[in-house]
Order: structure tokens, then C-alpha cells, then sequence
């Protein structure tokens, strides 16, 4: 079975910064990314036990528990508050290949302090 997503083939962080900068301005109105420069800083790869919290439930069973993935991580500037720079924790997990994006997701803090992850783009929806 062959799990598709957003490809990315080919492109470094900044490639795949680009092609997602649409889906981060439409969550972030007036979002955008400065030429040249890149979401992501990090990378990391993950076992599907690591991730299948942040992966919807429906797509479980496209993954089995030796699937690896590959992510990056970083930030992004969606405004200002109170004078200061609005920084989110913006992640990507892909393939182990680097070839396809499933998920697009911010990191949010909820009401009683706990980090979850929030999923702009499930790419394997598409």
C-alpha cells in the first residue's frame, strides 16, 4: 500500500518551507515567509509509537509500529503582542524518505498548561 501526502522530493527545509507557506498564512492571516529563509531548524526521526498521538486515529492503520518518520521543527513569527514577537512551534512530520508531508501542526499551549500539538494540514486526508 502506498501512503501519499503533500510531496516534497527533492526539496531541502527551505524548498518545503515555501511550498507550506500557503497553509500557514491561511491559518495565520497576513503570515508570510521571508525570501530565502526557512521554518525549520531542527530535525528528528521517530518511531511510530513517538507519533501516533499527533496522528489522527483514522490513518493508524497505514502505519505499522517499525514505520520511521522524519520531522523538523522550528518557528514562526505570526505577529506582535504587546511589542513582543507572537512566536509559534511549527512542526512537519514526513516520511523517512523526506519524499511526502502528512501532517503541518503547531504546538499549543492549553488551558491548563499542558503542550498539544494542533494539526493545520493532515495531509493524508487529502
Amino acid at each position: 500500500m502506498s501512503i501519499k501526502g503533500l510531496e516534497v522530493k527533492g526539496l531541502d527545509s527551505t524548498g518545503i518551507s515555501q511550498k507550506l507557506e500557503i497553509y500557514v498564512s491561511n491559518y495565520f492571516e497576513g503570515y508570510s515567509l521571508g525570501a530565502g529563509q526557512s521554518m525549520f531548524m531542527e530535525g528528528h526521526m521517530f518511531y511510530f509509537d513517538e507519533v501516533s498521538g499527533i496522528i489522527p486515529a483514522e490513518h493508524h492503520h497505514l502505519f505499522t509500529d517499525e514505520s520511521k518518520f522524519n520531522g523538523m521543527s522550528g518557528y514562526v513569527i505570526v505577529g506582535h503582542v504587546e511589542g513582543k514577537a507572537d512566536e509559534r512551534i511549527i512542526s512537519v512530520l514526513m516520511d523517512e524518505q523526506n519524499d511526502y508531508v502528512y501532517l503541518l501542526c503547531l504546538q499549543e499551549t492549553g488551558e491548563q498548561g499542558e503542550v498539544q500539538p494542533t494539526i493545520i494540514k493532515d495531509f493524508l486526508s487529502a
